[in-house]
C-alpha cells in the first residue's frame, strides 16, 4: 500500500505544475503581471484628429481617442485608429522599458455620396443651416463624410429636418415626405390700389390669396406720397380679408421763376390720375413726385421732376434764353458727308390759329403762343435730299411725294442721328405759325399776286382740265414745281400754299375745340393725320393758312417739311 500513496502524491504535484504553467502562459499571453515583472511596461497616450476613433492596440480594442496612460508591452507595437467617417490609420511603433509615446492618428479627408429628395419635388434644402441653391431632389457625386442636418422645406408644406450620416464611398439617401398644412389665405383691400405689401416675416411676395400657416404675420404697406402703415395679421385657416387705407401726406410748394412772366404748371398724382393744374401761389400739394414745367416766349422750356416732402418746400427757375438770330439760314452738316436741307430761323411768338368764318374744323379760333423758337425747312424736302436716305427715282428739284407719314418720321429721325440733332415734322400751330408770317389774313401776300407766290389751280390748270374753281392767273406750272420757284413769305419760307401737301405731327380732330394754346401737336385717334397747305392742283379757297385736311396714307401730291430745334 506504501508505494501508491508515492505515486498519487507523484500525480498531484504533475497536475498543479501543469496548471500553474498554464495560469503563467495565460498571463505571458494576455500581457498580465508576470510579463511586466519580467519585461517591465510601456505607457501609450493616444489622440487622434478628429477625436472619437476606436484605438485598438496590437488588434486589441482599448477604447476611444483620446486615451492616456494605456499599458503596454514593450517592444514592437502596432496601433490602428478606426473611425466611421474616414478610412483607418495604423503605425507601428518600437516602445522601450518604462518609456511613455503620445500617438497621434491623423485621417486623410474622405468623400461619399448624397442624395436628397422631397415630395413632393422643389423642396428647399438646407445643409447645417446653410440653403442650397438648387432645390430638391439633388445629389452629390462627392460630399465629405460626416454628420449634417439636413431641412427640407415647401410653402404649405410641413419643414423636416434629418441627420443624414455620408460614409466613406457610400451613398447616403436622405428622404422627405413633405405633408400638406392647413393654411389661410390673405386677401387685402388697397387704397391706393397699386400700393405695395411687403411681408417682414417671410421672403414670399404678396399676392392676393397667397397662403400662410395659421398664426400671426406682419406687413408693412407703403406707397409715394402716403403714409406706411405697419400691422399684425392673425391668419386663420381659409378666407381672410382685411381693408388697408394709407393717409394721403401733402405738402405746400412755392416757385420762384425767372422771368416772371413765364407760365408754370404743376402736375402730381390725384385720385389716382395724374392731373396738371397752373401754378398761382404756394399751395397744398399730395407728397411724392411733382412735375414742374415752365414756359416763356424767347427761352427753352423748363421742366424738372422733384419729390415732394411733408411741410413746406421751395422750387426755384431760372429759364435759359434763346441766342438765335431770326431769319437766319443753315444747313447742319451728314456725318456721311454733305449737307441738310437749307434751314430757316423762326423767332418765337403768338398768333390767332384759325379762322372764325370759315369750314366748322378751322373754328374756334384761339390765341396760341409759340414759346419756343424753331428753324423750318426753307422748302419741302426735295427728292435729291430724300434720296440720301432711300433712293426712289423722284425728280431731284422736285418735292418728295408720295410718302407715307410714318415714313416721312423714318426720314427724320436718320436726318437726327446724320446731324446729332433733333429734326421732326412741325406741330400743326407751328406750320400755321410759319405759313402766317405775322399775317392775320388768309393769305400772308397780296391776294392779287397769287400765283406769284402759290403753284396752285390757275388757268394753265383751267386750259387742261375742267376745274370747278381755278385762280385768275397763271402761274406757269401743270403739276408740281420745282422747290423754290415763287416767292418766299415774310418769314423766308417757300411753297408754304400750293405745290405740295404736307404732313404735320398731328392727329386729325374735327375742330379746335380743347385744343392746347401752345405749339404742342394734338394727340388722339392717330390712324388719321393732318396735312397743311394744299397742292398744285388745290383751288384758291382752299390755298390758305387755315385750310386742313386728313389723310390716312401717301399719295402723289403729298410730302413734308422739316423742323429742327434749336
Amino acid at each position: 500500500m506504501e508505494p501508491r500513496r508515492r505515486g498519487d502524491s507523484r500525480g498531484l504535484k504533475w497536475l498543479l505544475a501543469a496548471a500553474l504553467a498554464g495560469l503563467l502562459a495565460v498571463d505571458w499571453f494576455a500581457d498580465g503581471l508576470g510579463p511586466r515583472l519580467l519585461l517591465g511596461t510601456a505607457l501609450l497616450d493616444l489622440t487622434s484628429d478628429p477625436m472619437g476613433a476606436t484605438a485598438l492596440v496590437n488588434g486589441d480594442a482599448v477604447g476611444e481617442t483620446p486615451l492616456h496612460a494605456v499599458a503596454v508591452r514593450p517592444g514592437s507595437t502596432v496601433v490602428r485608429f478606426e473611425h466611421r467617417f474616414h478610412e483607418a490609420e495604423a503605425q507601428r511603433i518600437e516602445l522601450a522599458r518604462d518609456e511613455r509615446r503620445t500617438v497621434h492618428g491623423t485621417f486623410q479627408p474622405a468623400t461619399g455620396a448624397l442624395r436628397i429628395v422631397s415630395n413632393p419635388r422643389g423642396a428647399a434644402v438646407a445643409i447645417d443651416g446653410e440653403p442650397l441653391a438648387t432645390a430638391a431632389p439633388v445629389e452629390f457625386a462627392s460630399y465629405p463624410t460626416g454628420a449634417y442636418t439636413v431641412s427640407a422645406t415647401l410653402p404649405g408644406r410641413q419643414t423636416k429636418t434629418l441627420t443624414v450620416a455620408v460614409l466613406p464611398r457610400e451613398l447616403a439617401i436622405a428622404t422627405f415626405e413633405l405633408e400638406r398644412l392647413p393654411l389661410g389665405a390673405i386677401f387685402l383691400s388697397l387704397t391706393p390700389s397699386d400700393a405695395q405689401v411687403v411681408i417682414l416675416d417671410r421672403e414670399e411676395e404678396y399676392r392676393p390669396g397667397v397662403e400662410f400657416p395659421p398664426g400671426k404675420h406682419r406687413f408693412r404697406v407703403r406707397h409715394h406720397g402716403f403714409a406706411p402703415q405697419t400691422f399684425e395679421m392673425a391668419v386663420r385657416v381659409g378666407r381672410n380679408q382685411r381693408s388697408v387705407s394709407l393717409e394721403r401726406l401733402h405738402g405746400a410748394l412755392r416757385v420762384a421763376v425767372e422771368p416772371p412772366s413765364a407760365s408754370v404748371t404743376l402736375s402730381f398724382e390725384q385720385g389716382g390720375q395724374w392731373r396738371t393744374f397752373p401754378y398761382a401761389g404756394e399751395r397744398r400739394i399730395p407728397t411724392g413726385p411733382v412735375t414742374i414745367e415752365a414756359r416763356a416766349i424767347g427761352y427753352r422750356d423748363y421742366m424738372r421732376r422733384i419729390e415732394l416732402r411733408p411741410g413746406p418746400q421751395a422750387h426755384a427757375i431760372r429759364m435759359a434764353a434763346f441766342d438765335v438770330e431770326p431769319g437766319r439760314r443753315f444747313r447742319d452738316a451728314l456725318a456721311s458727308g454733305g449737307e441738310g436741307p437749307l434751314l430757316v430761323v423762326v423767332a418765337a411768338g403768338t398768333f390767332r390759329m384759325g379762322t372764325p368764318d370759315g369750314p366748322a374744323d378751322e373754328r374756334p379760333t384761339r390765341t396760341v403762343t409759340v414759346t419756343q423758337p424753331f428753324a423750318i425747312g426753307v422748302f419741302e424736302l426735295t427728292g435729291a435730299e430724300f434720296g440720301r436716305f432711300q433712293s426712289r427715282g423722284t425728280d431731284a428739284a422736285l418735292p418728295e411725294t408720295a410718302v407715307a407719314w410714318t415714313e416721312a418720321n423714318d426720314y427724320l429721325r436718320w436726318l437726327s442721328a446724320e446731324t446729332k440733332q433733333r429734326y421732326r415734322l412741325p406741330s400743326e400751330a407751328e406750320w400755321e405759325y410759319a405759313a402766317r408770317a405775322g399775317s392775320t389774313a388768309p393769305h400772308p401776300f397780296d391776294p392779287t399776286a397769287l400765283c406769284e407766290h402759290a403753284n396752285i389751280a390757275d388757268e394753265t390748270l383751267a386750259g387742261r382740265y375742267r376745274k370747278y374753281s381755278t385762280a385768275n392767273c397763271s402761274d406757269g406750272a401743270l403739276g408740281l414745281a420745282p422747290v423754290g420757284s415763287y416767292k418766299a413769305n415774310a418769314f423766308g419760307v417757300h411753297d408754304m400754299l400750293g405745290n405740295a401737301k404736307e404732313w404735320v405731327q398731328d392727329c386729325w380732330h374735327a375742330d379746335y375745340r380743347d385744343a392746347p394754346r401752345t405749339a404742342d401737336p394734338r394727340g388722339g385717334d392717330c390712324e388719321t393725320r393732318v396735312v397743311r397747305g394744299g397742292d398744285w392742283n388745290s383751288a384758291p379757297e382752299e390755298a390758305t393758312v387755315s385750310f386742313r385736311q386728313f389723310s390716312t396714307g401717301p399719295n402723289e401730291s403729298r410730302g413734308f417739311r422739316v423742323v429742327r430745334e434749336l
